[in-house]
């Protein structure tokens, strides 16, 4: 299995390695978080989202504008983002592909930095196979999921979609998950040891679905108030089959019109990111009053994108913009300046060698991204390489500084011009003055692509759009 190889050519070299020692390595604080998009206010995705705490944290070091997923799910993208491999590379192209077992011998992030002298933590959602997180060959000690308050009974929107549902939630502060996740991470800032360097993930899984949080984070939005997406209501009719069908699969949007919830819904993901924004805060509080503070790099990025509307669309599952661009920041002492911005084109399969080079680690012979350390340091430095992100079997979306090319399984295309497209509303795909610009995006794609592998039922999911591949857990 190539994998296995990657992974013996791996061991073979490491043992050459020569570690840098424990006081010389720097501690770091790696901050996961599900199904956020750029509705935080150093992206400005949403006029009336409060993000002060995020935006706090971002201005801590390098904010990457024009950042991609590898995948506009949470099992691939995460999956991609800690193997340092991509979709076509493993076969986890949906949540349905068994990646725990792909990965099994793979040398994910965590792996290499517990092998390297490193304390590693984690907690919260940072696979996304839950039950994967506590291999002992992974983690010094993984601590898991901290549960919220029990979801309702009763679903609150009128839409019997199971936990695509939102509303106030009569609870404690103290009681939510993530809350308990927070405290958790902040005494491991204060009380981990200080002489061996930390590794510490922190896995928010707000603000997934279902959008339940306190009651105070909705009056925080008053419904009268609401604005909903810009969207164009013929936006769909110059998008191939493909596109259609990824977009309007399951019927959210119809539903949500059916049932009014279109102000509700939003209203709903803006206070669960404002319930998110304040752990946030706690977290690096915490971070600042503890003996780590001068030497942790801070990284922060979101798993993809969401469409509340746009494209006739909710939830991820598309190659569009809402879909695939994400948060992301990395803020390291010594490196990165206060306030950065950063608008090259990158996506997920930059971390790895990224956090290597920060640590002073070797990268990993399986590990093919190019490290971003160069435009830590200088923003505008010479950047040649191109976003990818790809959903299915055959299906990729590659963004460059201002174009997005699309190109699903069947050949068909879309390609925007976001210097005069913002919303991606004109395909202009089958314009002839655009074929150089579609022949130079497309030499990211792969001209080979592996097989996804069976799922638990024996079956393989390959190209499948369906429901079930894509279950939103």
């Amino acid at each position: 299995m190539i994998l296995a190889i990657l992974l013996t050519q791996w061991f073979g070299s490491v043992a050459s390695v020569s570690p840098a020692q424990a006081g010389e390595k720097p501690d770091i604080l790696f901050i996961a978080v599900d199904d956020l998009n750029d509705w935080v206010g150093h992206l400005g995705g949403h006029p009336q989202s409060k993000t002060p705490n995020i935006d706090r944290l971002v201005a801590r070091g390098m904010s990457f504008r024009n950042a991609h997923c590898a995948a506009p799910a949470c099992n691939p993208s995460r999956a991609a983002l800690m193997s340092g491999m991509r979709p076509w590379e493993t076969g986890i192209y949906t949540n349905g592909d068994p990646a725990q077992d792909v990965l099994k011998d793979v040398v994910t992030i965590n792996r290499h930095f517990l092998a390297n002298g490193y304390r590693t933590l984690g907690a919260g959602k940072i696979y996304h196979n839950f039950a994967a997180e506590g291999r002992k060959d992974g983690w010094t000690e993984w601590k898991g999921l901290f549960p919220s308050p029990r979801e309702r009974d009763t679903n609150l929107t009128g839409m019997n979609k199971g936990h695509f549902d939102w509303g106030p939630l009569d609870a404690k502060l103290e009681e939510m998950g993530d809350y308990k996740l927070t405290d958790w991470a902040v005494n491991q800032l204060q009380t981990a040891p200080l002489e061996q360097p930390l590794f510490l993930a922190v896995g928010y899984v707000k603000p997934h679905l279902p959008w339940y949080v306190p009651r105070e984070y909705f009056d925080r939005f008053p419904l009268s108030t609401i604005q909903i997406p810009s969207v164009l209501e013929s936006d769909l009719s110059d998008v191939p089959s493909a596109g259609v069908k990824m977009a309007t699969q399951g019927g959210d949007h119809a539903a949500v019109l059916k049932a009014d919830q279109w102000k509700k819904g939003v209203q709903a993901y803006l206070a669960t990111i404002s319930f998110l924004d304040d752990q946030v805060g706690r977290l690096l509080d915490g971070l600042e009053n503890s003996p780590r503070k001068n030497k942790t790099i801070v990284v922060w990025w979101t798993d993809h994108g969401w469409h509340l509307g746009e494209k006739q669309h909710w939830r991820k599952f598309s190659l569009w913009e809402e879909s695939t661009r994400t948060s992301f920041a990395i803020a390291a002492p010594g490196v990165t300046n206060a306030s950065a911005r950063c608008d090259a084109p990158v996506d997920y399969t930059n971390l790895y060698p990224t956090l290597c080079e920060l640590a002073g680690l070797e990268v990993p012979g399986h590990v093919k991204g190019l490290s971003l350390v160069n435009l830590l340091k200088d923003p505008n430095s010479d950047w040649d390489s191109i976003a990818v992100c790809s959903h299915g079997r055959g299906n990729h979306s590659a963004r460059d500084s201002r174009y997005r090319y699309i190109r699903y399984a069947d050949g068909s295309e879309e390609l925007y011009d976001h210097a005069n497209d913002p919303n991606e509303w004109t395909n202009i795909a089958n314009d002839p003055s655009k074929r150089g610009i579609k022949a130079k995006l497309e030499q990211a794609f792969p001209t080979s692509e592996t097989e996804a592998l069976p799922t638990g039922d024996g079956k393989s999911n390959g190209r499948s759009r369906n429901r079930a591949a894509n279950r939103d857990e």
